[in-house]
């Protein structure tokens, strides 16, 4: 397997896992580092996108910051954009 690269996430923790298993009231949440993993970016990553307000939502319980899945891929179908917008919005044009 191919060394990760460091900007990524490291792998939950088992006890992480655990928590978050299927079956239980967590389940269809993820914990910052699962998400992390799953999008490729650092957990940094999603602390600066909730400070900005352009991150997924996001649910505290206690201290711990949860985000549902529905959540999450609602907010990246959000995201989504074909080509034909992106030209349009001016984005993505050389030279401007």
């Amino acid at each position: 397997m191919a060394p990760r690269p460091s900007f990524m996430a490291a792998e939950p923790s088992p006890a992480v896992t655990t928590i978050f298993a299927a079956g239980t009231l967590l389940s269809q949440y993820l914990s910052p580092a699962q998400l992390a993993h799953q999008l490729g970016v650092c957990k940094r990553t999603l602390d600066r996108w909730h400070t900005a307000r352009t991150g997924p939502p996001r649910v505290t319980v206690g201290r711990k910051p949860l985000y549902r899945r529905e959540a999450v891929e609602q907010w990246l179908l959000r995201r989504e954009k074909g080509f034909d917008e992106e030209r349009r919005s001016g984005r993505g044009e050389r030279g401007a």
